[in-house]
């Protein structure tokens, strides 16, 4: 399987991952919430990533570092869309209402809690299992969230971690404010 088989897998993977369930850190899956309850005054402060692409937002953070446009994922478009830059590696960012930063979690054991700026944000490493991987969860209140990823062609995993490290010091000023 060539390397960017093994990106797309596991970006489909993920993004499966984070739009079919809502569990827990602690990894018990159960079904995600219906997004059939009717709409209230509320709505829009439950939704603080609605009208926001994540497209235009990953471009934007990526301006000047060599990268095409960004193009929605086909294993999640409405949320999820990435950049290949030959001979660095897979970029993405998903934005997603409703999931906080804990849920979905695949291994606990290779995740580290910090901030991104002073932003709550888990540090996720081998996405999938994968080497030279890794995504940083950032919390956006009340229960949303935004994933900066990395899947680098070449390189460890230490170096795709500070690579989303770096996305997520970018992205992050372009996201609601945290509160």
């Amino acid at each position: 399987m060539t390397r960017r088989s093994v990106t797309l897998a596991c970006l489909a993977t993920l993004a499966c991952a984070l739009t079919a369930c809502d569990s827990a850190v602690d990894g018990a899956p159960k079904p995600a919430p219906s997004a059939s309850a009717p709409a209230s005054s509320s709505a829009q402060a439950d939704t603080p990533l609605a009208g926001m692409s994540s497209c235009a937002t990953l471009d934007k953070a990526l301006t000047g570092q060599g990268f095409p446009a960004a193009a929605p994922s086909p294993a999640d478009p409405e949320h999820v869309c990435t950049s290949v830059k030959g001979g660095t590696g897979t970029y993405g960012l998903l934005l997603q209402d409703g999931q906080t930063i804990e849920e979905n979690i695949q291994d606990v054991s290779q995740t580290a809690m910090g901030h991104v700026n002073k932003r709550r944000a888990i540090l996720e490493r081998n996405l999938n299992g994968t080497q030279a991987t890794c995504g940083v969860r950032m919390e956006i209140l009340p229960r949303s969230r935004a994933i900066v990823t990395a899947f680098l062609t070449t390189g460890s995993t230490d170096q795709a971690c500070e690579a989303a490290k770096n996305l997520a010091g970018v992205v992050e000023p372009l996201l609601p404010p945290a509160r």
